[in-house]
């Protein structure tokens, strides 16, 4: 191998590097728990054209999105006459251009050597409030993206390195945490910051010529890699249909569908046979929906695969303008995930009975995010959490579903610890548990289960506002699997539930009312009469289930004094109950 080759592949890991180096700096300078302990935003690399080079942990929904951030403000420079030149970020959150909803925030930064543009970087992240009518900028009660907060155009926040202090002091006065969004916009920009010094010192020890040369290959190794992966998976068509709970301003509940054409070069999803937009917030863009089936087209091919440009080659997305999933202005988009990770749920479901040894049965699905707004006694300020919860995912043909993970397209995400909660918000965490109550989807594996988190307010009063899916259209079974279980909100005072459901915006609390937040419980794999015994005695043990479900759903008979399976009994009740279906 030649030294130039040798050079092209340490290059190229040395880019993947950068991208988990930018991912840290900006953990460490975020001013909010929603980026520095959920990482709820994602940094990335891209070539000077807006083609993806590679992209560092974080949430998964904003994979195929980076592209779009960057392609929206190369328009507009072409379009609109704006500079670009070294020292140059610059910042965007349109959803129609950028993808997602107004609270993620895309920064761009030219990476230039000497003058020549080597490269971009971007990065996304989740700002906990951009005015509108709701704290935290996001619920279920918008009819159009005005009602939702500020729209940022891609606009410098630094020209050659100063800061456009009009522009921040816009989006300073536009939202009710100016500190908090001040501090999280400079973090992120302190990452792609951390990138430009990083290309320099490239560029400087290999030279431009050979570092171009390796951002070219590393995209075409992508397309090897995918035509490679592609052509591992069944080819034809598939087909699923699922439903979302309408909203108030809706007559019925919207049935989404997909239809899966897999060849031998492309993985299409087809949007078509969907909703026109509505008028609520569930509405996903284009960037949204092409993210949801790169998510699923990494995950069905290769997840841990080193992601670039060439590997999205094969996807082809159809969605027509106007549509659920394609949302155009005004449509209000701020829970998006409704529809988005839906989109990624659909092909998931469409494949899984295809594809068993990559995909399970349905999980929770939702956010299940709420967001929490009070001013904090012990200093005063007015404080925001959002954040994302975690539930129970569906079984696997050969294992248990995982309890208590976040959602499929919000990955690498984390939930809050406790600590973290009652130091930085005044509420107590008086439950973190399983939520082995409401139970799970059974089968001959399970599924996970959800999560139940009880917050207790201590604050004088305080807003919540959530948007949750999957409150009455629980997470399916696959071959006889039993379907999971539900999410949901509960809010108690004096001991007794005053409200209950998925969608509520601006619910006015008072000190000493309990948040109790309710995942659901994934879906089973398989028929429940075929689980071994000793499983389910396992999870009688682990006060997972109880003695009736261990008798009447799975046909195992426990002796709850010694703790053993009465095989002889076992044997005749599941004879019995496999004749009644």
């Amino acid at each position: 191998m030649s030294e130039e080759l040798i050079s092209i592949q340490v290059i190229k890991n040395t880019l993947t590097s950068i991208v988990k180096e930018m991912f840290w700096t900006t953990v460490r300078a975020a001013k909010s728990s929603i980026i520095y302990e959920t990482y709820d935003f994602s940094p990335a690399l891209l070539d000077e054209d807006g083609n993806l080079i590679a992209i560092g942990t974080g949430v998964p929904n904003f994979i195929g999105i980076m592209p779009f951030i960057v392609r929206c403000v190369l328009e507009d420079v072409e379009r609109e006459g704006l500079s670009m030149d070294p020292g140059d970020i610059f910042i965007v959150n349109d959803p129609y251009r950028s993808g997602t909803h107004l609270n993620d925030v895309g920064l761009v930064m030219p990476l230039f050597y000497d003058k020549i543009l080597i490269a971009t970087s971007a990065i996304k992240g989740h700002i906990n409030d951009v005015g509108g009518m709701n704290p935290g900028s996001w619920g279920p009660n918008a009819v159009e993206i005005f009602q939702e907060g500020l729209i940022i155009p891609p606009t410098h926040l630094y020209r050659k390195g100063e800061l456009n202090k009009e522009i921040l002091r816009i989006i300073l006065h536009n939202t009710r945490i100016p500190e908090y969004v001040h501090g999280d916009i400079e973090a992120l920009a302190s990452a792609l910051r951390y990138a430009q010094r990083r290309i320099n010192e490239l560029c400087e020890k290999y030279g431009v010529r050979i570092v171009k040369k390796a951002i070219v290959d590393k995209v075409e190794e992508g397309k090897l890699l995918a035509k490679k992966n592609l052509a591992k998976l069944p080819k034809g068509e598939f087909f699923a249909e699922e439903r979302i709970e309408k909203y108030e301003n809706m007559e019925e509940d919207l049935r989404i569908t997909v239809r899966v054409k897999i060849t031998d070069d492309e993985f299409i999803a087809d949007f078509s046979e969907n909703p026109l937009q509505v008028k609520a917030p569930i509405n996903t863009t284009y960037p949204g929906t092409y993210a949801s089936v790169a998510i699923a087209f990494v995950a069905v091919t290769d997840p841990h695969v080193s992601l670039s440009q060439g590997y999205l080659d094969p996807i082809e997305v159809i969605a027509p303008v106007g549509t659920l999933f394609n949302a155009t202005p005004p449509a209000p988009v701020s829970c998006y995930w409704e529809t988005m990770f839906y989109a990624v749920d659909l092909i998931w479901k469409a494949l899984a009975i295809h594809i068993p040894d990559k995909l399970t049965a349905g999980h929770f699905l939702s956010v299940v995010s709420e967001t929490l707004s009070m001013i904090d006694p012990r200093d005063g300020k007015y404080k925001i959490l959002c954040e994302p919860n975690p539930g129970g995912w569906g079984a696997g043909v050969d294992r248990d579903g995982e309890s208590c993970l976040v959602s499929s397209a919000d990955g690498e995400t984390y939930t809050h610890p406790a600590e973290v909660l009652e130091r930085e918000y005044p509420i107590r965490v008086e439950c973190m548990k399983l939520n082995v109550e409401e139970g799970v989807g059974h089968g001959r594996f399970r599924g996970g289960f959800g999560l139940r988190k009880d917050y207790r307010i201590l604050s004088d009063e305080a807003v919540l506002v959530c948007s949750i899916n999957r409150i009455t259209y629980p997470p399916w079974g696959v071959e006889d699997g039993m379907d999971g279980t539900c999410n949901h909100i509960a809010i108690i005072r004096d001991d007794n539930i005053i409200w209950d459901g998925g969608r509520a915006f601006n619910f006015k609390l008072t000190k000493g009312d309990v948040v109790s937040i309710r995942s659901g419980g994934g879906g089973g794999w398989g028929n429940p009469l075929e689980r071994e015994p000793e499983r389910v005695l396992e999870d009688y043990k682990n006060k997972l289930i109880t003695l009736d479900v261990a008798k009447n759903v799975y046909g195992v008979l426990i002796d709850p004094k010694h703790l053993k399976v009465d095989i002889e009994a076992t044997r005749k009740l599941r004879e019995a109950l496999l004749s009644k279906t």
